[in-house]
């Protein structure tokens, strides 16, 4: 199976860094996929090499996988179809059509393992072995047969060369044209379930030479391999024994090849027009470099981070926030009382009231009579509170001329306390005493006039 990322399990590790030891997905590196020069770890900042998956290392050091994969549980009732389907038609030249039934299933996951190369999903782990369910549809079922046409065609021609010639020579032509059943199989991957498409087979003979060489050994090799041992087989077993283990071994053959060139796709996808990979990361570097330090609990580095972001004017409300959840789990209570204001302050310019309503109300939890300090603040504040929450409107503006004389909206922020008062308490003779204050010590006409709108208002 695919390696899953250390921090993000639900997607693939396209790297794998040493100085640490982890897997990691494009999101926990700095570096674009495709660059293994610039490409570097986000908590340790040396410098990662792609995972054998995502086309690190030679293509032979997949074969073992590759080889292994028909035994899984899912494709184990595969080979069984195919050799069962084989031991029960007799030996007949005729009825060898009848036999290549019992690949089908074959034929449906070869199709189905290279189609999950060519087109992963988007975020996700590439499933190394499709379920079932790849099958039902009928979408792939184009492909696969067209697939499957050449590989039967060779396997035919070199059968009947050994039946009416002689066996070297059936071996050798069969092992030549099996050398290009990669490339047809390629090119139907890569550029569409038709005929034409078998065209195009030359380009994926040549443009990676060393790897298709080992898909190309695996297809010519693998398949002299199966006939060397049923010819063995043929003089010591009986004859519907060996029939089903031709067909065993056919079907191990070709589900090991559909995973070879998956791996192909895989790896080379973008050099052919297809499989554009996991998803371009869109979020910002730094971002990416806390969640990954975030992910692996080294809280210090993000909070020095965090609290750089916060002293600068592009701080958002998600930098205070998490600046003050890494505050409360790392116990550093003062702090987080040192950064209440200027924390209340950013929730304010983001006119999230809500939120600095909470932040308030945790902050009294602390000091029961706590307030922000700043007159400003805390007429923005009431402002924005005025129907959300009418009781702190009354706490932040009562007795603000004691507190802050000097504060240039004075008047506005008592007339705003006077009709908290009157319409959400129905205390209009408190609200009376503010706004007596605002006629005796403000000489602005505008408020005065409020004054008298308001005083006609609760008068009738």
């Amino acid at each position: 199976m695919n390696q899953p990322c250390k921090y993000h399990p639900a997607t693939e590790a396209l790297w794998f860094c040493r100085h640490d030891g982890l897997f990691l997905c494009q999101q926990c590196v700095d570096g674009r996929e495709d660059n293994l020069v610039e490409a570097r770890c986000l908590l340790c900042n040396q410098d990662v090499e792609a995972t054998g998956q995502s086309g690190g290392g030679p293509l032979w050091q997949q074969l073992e996988r590759c080889l292994r994969l028909p035994f899984t549980p899912v494709l184990l009732p595969v080979l069984l179809v195919w050799g069962l389907v084989a031991a029960l038609i007799p030996p007949v030249p005729e009825l060898l059509a009848l036999t290549l039934l019992g690949g089908v299933p074959a034929f449906g996951f070869g199709q189905a393992i290279m189609a999950a190369r060519t087109h992963p999903r988007r975020g996700r782990a590439v499933v190394a072995v499709p379920g079932w369910d790849a099958l039902s549809s009928g979408l792939g079922w184009k492909g696969a047969l067209l697939q499957a046409a050449p590989a039967l065609l060779v396997l035919l021609l070199a059968g009947a060369l050994m039946l009416f010639f002689s066996v070297p020579v059936g071996l050798v032509v069969g092992a030549l044209l099996l050398l290009l059943v990669p490339a047809l199989w390629l090119a139907i991957q890569v550029q569409g379930a038709e005929p034409g498409s078998y065209a195009a087979a030359p380009t994926y003979l040549v443009s990676v030479p060393r790897d298709y060489a080992v898909a190309a050994g695996l297809a010519s090799v693998g398949g002299l391999l199966v006939v060397a041992v049923l010819l063995v087989a043929v003089d010591v077993m009986p004859s519907p024994l060996v029939q089903s283990l031709g067909g065993v071994l056919a079907a191990v053959w070709w589900l090991s090849l559909a995973a070879l060139c998956g791996e192909m796709l895989g790896r080379h996808g973008r050099l052919w027009g297809i499989n554009t990979g996991s998803a371009r990361v869109t979020t910002p570097l730094a971002a990416r470099r806390q969640n990954v330090q975030l992910c692996a609990g080294r809280y210090d580095k993000v909070l020095l981070s965090t609290a750089k972001i916060v002293k600068t004017k592009k701080a958002t409300v998600a930098d205070w926030q998490r600046l003050d959840r890494l505050l409360q789990v790392l116990g550093r209570e003062d702090e987080r009382r040192a950064n209440a204001e200027p924390y209340l302050d950013a929730l304010v310019s983001a006119e999230n009231w809500s939120a600095a309503r909470q932040l308030i109300a945790e902050q009294q939890q602390r000091q029961p009579q706590w307030l922000p300090g700043d007159p400003g603040l805390r007429w923005v504040l009431a402002r924005g509170l005025y129907d959300l929450d009418p009781k702190l409107v009354v706490n932040l503006l009562k007795e603000m001329h004691e507190r802050h004389p000097e504060f240039s909206e004075l008047g506005n922020a008592y007339l705003l306390l006077a009709r908290t008062l009157a319409e959400k308490f129905g205390l209009a003779g408190k609200a009376e005493q503010y706004l007596r204050f605002v006629e005796s010590h403000c000489r602005d006409a505008r408020l005065r006039q409020q004054v008298a709108e308001y005083r006609a208002a609760w008068g009738a």
